[in-house]
C-alpha cells in the first residue's frame, strides 16, 4: 500500500494495534469511548469513527510518518 493510500484508509483496532506492535508501541482500545491509546503514556492516538474504525493518517502520524 502506498503512503497516501494508507493515510486515507480506515483501519480496525486490531489492524492498528498490530501495526504499533511491529513498531514496538503497545496500544489498546479504551473501553468507554473506543479511543486508541498508547499504553505506556496514556496518550490518545486516535478516536474511532461511527463504525468503530480509525483514520489511517492518525495511525501513521503517531508513528512519525
Amino acid at each position: 500500500m502506498r503512503y497516501w493510500e494508507a493515510c486515507e484508509a480506515q483501519v480496525t483496532a486490531d489492524e492498528a494495534i498490530e501495526e504499533y506492535r511491529i513498531h514496538e508501541v503497545a496500544a489498546t482500545v479504551r473501553g468507554d469511548d473506543k479511543a486508541l491509546v498508547d499504553e505506556a503514556t496514556g496518550e490518545v492516538i486516535a478516536h474511532a469513527d461511527e463504525e468503530g474504525e480509525y483514520y489511517g493518517a492518525d495511525i501513521l502520524g503517531y508513528l512519525g510518518y
